[in-house]
């Protein structure tokens, strides 16, 4: 990232065109670069000790409380079940059941949703005997949600054990989704195209008009708009096909179903895509034919939309349930990072034909983005952790490493082009560089975008059911080159259950993990996963899980911290009565 210098700026009499009101801004703007440098630094420290001392921000929803409690006894029916979270949820088509001792899924009727409380009322007539009730809403961020809760009617129940957010004592909530669950790669992938989509064209926009109007001529220039504005509005679509079978929980080969479509579109999170593909639409229409942009009314507009289009990302993220300050501040952070990572990828269009005029106005231009970037990602980051070690024990910590490692990558190669700039050397090598490690960062913000943070609960205790057989089973699970896992299940069966899992490399040795993340599921009574707390004791990971039924629980198992990136793996368990 070239550095802006006034006085050899001023000192360049072979301009390519004559003092425009772009040149006049900026060159007001690269004398302050100093104080404005110093500015930004007093501004981000303000920032992280505004965030150390404000409350956390929100992200994915979380259950708060559920009546009745899981694992509570009854003596007669409840009159309904209803479920609070920490912010507004919306309803899936079957998304809640019922389901008995026997995994039959019990006739009721459809439940109601108002802000962050849902209620569904039960039927009188519920006979005696245990029952299930598993959940999966979406958040206001888009991102599903689902856990499970158990009650006993003129009988007991075991409660359900899972990760959950509660207010109360033990066992008093049904499980929520695990944090830093992750979401399926189409999704991800669908998202890291957006984000370069309108990074390539915010960044291009504002080179053209801002740094060097000339250049909104050139068919390089010209083609790498239409380009990000048809990818733009293509990645929306998708973003919109792929959201119903990801917050459904089935197939992606359902992306054109009608009912999942319908149902998604009534969500705030769709509704941001609807309006981010009519503001590709507006944009297109007016930088279609890139020199338009420079005429009087479109430099106006075409700021406009870019910014809109930035204010849906962050409606699309882990701000959209938040005020309207933290959804801002993920605007800001967006856009900034759009016009310096679309800008970097113009200048590696243009090559070396950009006039030196040009690059120092850019430079100035970098220069701001970048400690606005460093400002806001400082807050968005401290936001939404709870402690500092859930840098390391969490997937959304350690994938926010992965970010903050590629972001300092970038800025040294930034540091490389500002010292050939004073050097009155070309800086187009650091450039390029800085440029790819610029999408490597996207590629993970989209990736940490996906991934729930770490839950703002505490996990209650588990209980492992009494009158337990001697009966066990074990599944044996390949972790790929790293080695392979078994889990143990003692006993298994429906009486409650003792979880121990070890890893081993290929030869035999133990693996060391920093975290592995357990869900069981049972796909033949669409029961969807269910997370299982697991803590590490002298290498061995430890959990306890009541299985409500019998037959072949499916088992997700992802480990972290044994190679370049998690490896997930799964296998089957039997489970008697």
């Amino acid at each position: 990232m070239p550095t802006f210098d006034p006085l050899r700026a001023a000192g360049n009499d072979s301009r390519p065109f004559p003092a425009s009101s772009a040149e006049r801004r900026f060159a007001s703007l690269g004398s302050l670069s100093a104080a404005a440098r110093r500015m930004a630094l007093l501004g981000t420290l303000a920032v992280v000790a505004w965030t150390l001392l404000a409350s956390p921000a929100a992200a994915h929803a979380e259950l708060v409380s559920i009546t009745p409690t899981n694992g509570a006894q009854l003596s007669a029916p409840p009159v309904q079940v209803q479920m609070t979270f920490t912010e507004p949820v919306h309803l899936i088509n079957d998304g809640i059941r019922l389901v008995d001792d026997k995994g039959a899924t019990v006739a009721t009727p459809y439940p109601t949703v108002e802000g962050n409380t849902v209620s569904w009322r039960m039927p009188a007539d519920l006979a005696d005997g245990a029952y299930v009730v598993t959940w999966r809403v979406v958040s206001a961020d888009g991102h599903p949600v689902s856990g499970a809760s158990s009650f006993g009617v003129g009988s007991a129940a075991t409660a359900v054990p899972s990760s959950v957010s509660g207010t109360g004592s033990a066992n008093t909530s049904g499980g929520t989704a695990a944090a830093g669950s992750i979401a399926p790669w189409p999704v991800i992938a669908v998202r890291f195209a957006g984000y370069v989509a309108f990074a390539l064209f915010a960044g291009l926009a504002a080179f053209v008009l801002l740094c060097a109007p000339d250049t909104s001529k050139d068919p390089r220039l010209q083609r790498l708009a239409r380009g990000a504005l048809i990818g733009g509005g293509a990645a929306t679509v998708a973003a919109i096909l792929v959201q119903g079978p990801y917050t459904a929980g089935v197939s992606m080969t359902r992306v054109l179903d009608a009912k999942l479509l319908q149902q998604t579109l009534a969500t705030p999170f769709d509704a941001a895509m609807v309006w981010r593909l009519a503001l590709y639409g507006v944009l297109g229409m007016l930088a279609w034919r890139l020199p338009r942009i420079v005429s009087e009314l479109a430099s106006w507009l075409v700021p406009a939309g870019v910014v809109g289009i930035a204010a849906t990302l962050a409606a699309a993220g882990h701000a959209a349930a938040a005020g309207p300050i933290d959804l801002g501040i993920d605007a800001l952070h967006a856009l900034t990072a759009g016009l310096w990572v679309g800008g970097l990828a113009t200048l590696v269009t243009l090559g070396r034909s950009v006039e030196p005029d040009a690059l120092h106005r850019f430079s100035t231009l970098a220069l701001v983005s970048v400690l606005t970037l460093i400002a806001t990602g400082t807050l968005n980051s401290l936001s939404r952790l709870n402690a500092v070690d859930d840098l390391w024990q969490t997937g959304f910590g350690v994938t926010l490493l992965v970010k903050l490692a590629l972001v300092a990558g970038t800025l040294a190669a930034a540091a490389i082009s500002r010292r050939r700039v004073q050097q009155n050397r070309t800086p187009l090598p650091s450039v390029r560089l800085e440029a790819s490690l610029t999408v490597a960062v996207l590629a993970v913000t989209a990736l940490l975008t996906m991934t729930a943070p770490p839950s703002r609960g505490a996990e209650p205790a588990t209980q492992a059911g009494a009158g337990q057989a001697a009966t066990n089973d074990t599944v044996k699970m390949s972790l790929g080159k790293q080695g392979k896992a078994a889990l143990t299940v003692l006993p298994a069966n429906t009486a409650g259950s003792h979880l121990h899992l070890v890893l081993s490399d290929t030869d035999g040795r133990p693996l060391r993990a920093s975290k592995v993340t357990l869900k069981v599921a049972n796909p033949s009574r669409d029961i969807a996963p269910i997370s299982v707390p697991m803590t590490s004791d002298s290498g061995v990971w430890i959990g306890s899980y009541r299985f409500p039924f019998p037959g072949t629980w499916k088992t997700i198992l992802t480990v972290d911290g044994i190679g370049s990136s998690a490896v997930v793996t799964t296998g089957d368990v039997t489970i008697r009565e």
